[in-house]
């Protein structure tokens, strides 16, 4: 018995690390911060009690559920080079060999996408159409981060469309439920913020450089050498900063915005450690974006 619960501790453990829920800051922050715009143009509220918190919970759940979808394909399709041992008997699965915890990873993260389509589904009703066309391009370009066969981050695109996915197309995406509008508002005031998702995603490429190097995945830090890894980490963190002091400046964002500069020390800290291609990278940058995300967003709110 204390065997069997032994190994049920260890499944859920390696579900959780797989799941990868400290990452999940980035779908948070975008849909809240697409909610705050809207709100800030008087839209995020109808009057309607019942049914704005209707909307607000399902967008932020279905947020939350295409990222932990796309964590779960993604350790799915990179399991053969993380941390769990590739041991036990093995079964074929979409023509490989996997174990059947592999194998429980692919389903639950397709369940995730499933849950996003259903919820995406009743936001549509509750909202526009417009939105059925972004969330399918969310959903698919979840699963293709390393879902094959596109599997974008082996071409070197994983920074790029992660940042167009979770930045501007997740904040639009939520900005339009409420809004039902086109508009660049969301996509230009949730800039400074965007910027920080594919930091997250250059920390990552860089720890594994050497590993991808070896294995031939041609990230976009392995296409262009690690150099070029960390002068863009720099760029986009120089463009963070540089957008919000110029929107405050252009009166976009209040004054308050300007505290998003008391992270400038652990931004420093974040570049140097990723600069020394060391794993607390990936950990540090996330803090990064977890507390620049918290200050910005509640400047806006306040």
């Amino acid at each position: 018995m204390k065997q069997r619960t032994k190994e049920v501790l260890n499944i859920v453990r390696d579900v959780w690390i797989a799941a990868r829920p400290l990452s999940l800051s980035l779908a948070l922050y975008s849909t809240v911060l697409g909610m705050v715009i809207a709100h800030g143009e008087g839209k995020l509220f109808t009057g309607d009690a019942m049914l704005d918190m209707k909307k607000i919970f399902l967008v932020i759940a279905a947020g939350l559920f295409v990222q932990t979808g796309a964590n779960l394909i993604n350790d799915y399709f990179e399991c053969e080079y993380k941390y769990r041992r590739q041991e036990g008997k093995r079964y074929t699965f979409l023509g490989r060999q996997r174990t059947k915890f592999d194998i429980l990873i692919f389903v639950l993260g397709m369940i995730f996408f499933l849950l996003t389509a259903i919820l995406g589904l009743y936001l549509v009703y509750l909202s526009t159409p417009l939105l059925l066309y972004i969330g399918a391009i969310g959903i698919i370009g979840g699963y293709s981060y390393t879902g094959e066969p596109i599997a974008y981050k082996k071409r070197g695109l994983g920074a790029l469309l992660s940042f167009i996915l979770m930045g501007p197309l997740m904040v639009y995406g939520t900005y339009l439920v409420f809004a039902q509008d086109l508009s660049w508002t969301p996509v230009v005031l949730g800039m400074p913020l965007s910027l920080m998702i594919p930091l997250l995603m250059m920390s990552n490429e860089l720890r594994d450089y050497e590993r991808d190097k070896e294995l031939g995945i041609k990230t976009l830090t392995v296409r262009l050498g690690c150099g070029f890894g960390k002068a863009l980490y720099l760029g986009l963190l120089m463009g963070s900063y540089g957008l919000t002091v110029l929107y405050v400046i252009l009166g976009l964002l209040p004054k308050a915005s300007l505290l998003v500069l008391l992270t400038l020390p652990l931004a420093g800290v974040s570049y140097r450690t990723v600069s020394a291609v060391k794993r607390e990278g990936v950990p540090v940058t996330n803090k990064l974006h977890l507390s620049f995300g918290l200050i910005l967003i509640l400047s806006m709110i306040i």
